[in-house]
């Protein structure tokens, strides 16, 4: 797999977690506020990732159709939803710093960390090597 196809598997999940924390925010008013940051981080990556797809001359993966709601049908299947999306955001980040190097593999090291806190903040678990199966 090529750096720009996991730069695309990442800017998927990114699309994910832009559409999966306002419907936290929405249907749990006790997560609203963590889920606010969350929409507003994973915006900001997803906007820096198509940047950098965008110079790359790539066309960027779009956002799906749709998502599956019935992993936040209740307050712990929305946490348990939270927590896998910032585990699969690691794990794409930890592949592409493994297959890239100099800025991308800064890049990518930066949203393994990103991902790696985010999912503590939705109750996770600290890992010792976060992003690994």
């Amino acid at each position: 797999m090529t750096s720009t196809e996991t730069l695309q598997d990442w800017l998927a999940l990114e699309h994910e977690a832009v559409w999966l924390y306002p419907v936290i925010g929405a249907r749990f008013g006790a997560l609203a506020e963590r889920a606010r940051t969350s929409y507003d981080d994973h915006g900001t990556v997803r906007d820096g990732l198509l940047a950098r797809l965008h110079q790359l001359r790539v066309e960027p993966v779009p956002p799906a159709l749709s998502y599956d709601v019935v992993r936040v049908r209740n307050k712990a299947r929305a946490l348990a939803a939270a927590r896998q999306l910032e585990r699969d955001i690691a794990a794409v980040c930890l592949r592409l710093a493994g297959d890239s190097t100099g800025d991308l593999r800064t890049y990518a090291t930066r949203g393994l960390r990103r991902a790696a806190l985010a999912e503590l903040t939705w109750g996770g678990r600290p890992d010792a090597f976060p992003g690994l199966p």
